[in-house]
């Protein structure tokens, strides 16, 4: 549960929900409160600038400075999906922020919460958030399904949806959406989150087979016309350690002077380093090699595909394979990284 409750600062998805007005009325709504939370997204010091009042496709400045905001407006009387777009001036530059909300009659008052309160939406999406934080997490799934399942609960579904995706497994959540009423299955900001957790499903299972006891699963690079493959080193009779990593990535460069001692001490007839650069540019792997004396095997070009065959969604990550290329051990740094490997060669 600690991943929802965490969840409840960073109520920032991108989102929006239009449906037209069949002589409805017009109503009167007024936002209020305080927005300061979004600043717990970024480092200290950092200002709010402006907030626009985002009801897709249009936009309008309602605030130019601060986080207190009080508005008043006119709209069709229909609950939509509406947005807090914040502009701010953060250390070495400026940033943005979204609050979602629905937009409906009433005073909607703006806390920090999943959605401001006021308003029948908003108030039914709060509240549900407060039984799903205190919920088991085995009951979460159904309870969202529940709340999505009814079409007028749409505006709001389309936030819950984006929020706790994070907190559930992908498939599940897939499986919601895949049950939800029309508009909520094909709007426009769900349509981007389907894509991004059938990825998240897709990597999940990949790091599932290339856990500890599976075999390698061997991959193909092209570099300089000439063909890269993990085949060519693990599965040879060696123990070998494969590091994926990349220039750009200051926590792989920490970690590259281990790795260097590790195969100075080791390198031999029982064991080998490769490096595997991964979403780098080539002649920026080969500059970082050069001038942090990376003298072991590198397998240079590797594009987000390869990394995704071994479930990575971030580097460095490090496996060890066996002499008949089964993985021994995943995801080590440091001092484990050693004692695995002095482990394994003894």
């Amino acid at each position: 549960m600690s991943k929802l409750r965490f969840l409840v600062l960073l109520v920032a998805a991108v989102m929006c929900l239009v449906q037209p007005a069949q002589g409805q009325e017009p109503a009167k709504y007024t936002l209020k409160g305080d927005i300061g939370s979004v600043l717990k997204q970024f480092d200290e010091g950092s200002v709010i600038e402006s907030v626009a009042l985002r009801v897709y496709p249009k936009m309008q400045i309602i605030s130019n400075g601060g986080s207190a905001i009080s508005y008043y407006g006119v709209f069709d009387g229909v609950p939509k999906f509406a947005q807090l777009v914040v502009d701010l001036t953060v250390p070495g530059g400026s940033g943005s922020a979204q609050v979602p909300f629905v937009l409906e009659a009433g005073t909607l008052v703006f806390d920090g919460g999943i959605a401001p309160s006021g308003g029948k939406l908003n108030d039914a999406l709060r509240a549900l958030w407060k039984e799903l934080v205190a919920m088991k997490e085995a009951d979460i799934p159904e309870a969202v399904k529940k709340f999505v399942m009814k079409a007028e609960n749409a505006p709001a579904s389309v936030i819950l949806l984006n929020v706790i995706a994070s907190a559930l497994d992908p498939q599940v959540t897939l499986s919601i959406i895949a049950q939800a009423p029309q508009q909520v299955r094909s709007h426009r900001e769900v349509r981007p989150l389907i894509a991004r957790l059938e990825a998240e499903a897709f990597r999940i299972r990949n790091m599932k087979s290339t856990d500890k006891g599976q075999k390698f699963k061997d991959f193909t690079v092209y570099y300089n016309g000439k063909e890269q493959n993990l085949s060519d080193y693990v599965g040879k009779g060696k123990y070998v350690l494969v590091d994926f990593w990349a220039s750009w990535c200051g926590p792989c460069r920490a970690e590259i002077p281990n790795i260097i001692n590790v195969y100075k001490k080791y390198a031999g007839a029982d064991f080998d380093v490769v490096g595997v650069a991964i979403n780098d540019k080539p002649q920026n792997t080969v500059a970082a090699i050069e001038s942090m004396g990376m003298t072991y095997p590198q397998i240079i070009g590797a594009g987000p595909e390869i990394g995704a065959i071994y479930g990575i969604n971030s580097i460095p990550h490090v496996l060890l394979f066996a002499p008949d290329g089964t993985i021994l051990k995943r995801g080590m740094l440091g001092e484990e990284l050693v004692n695995t490997v002095e482990e394994y060669i003894k």
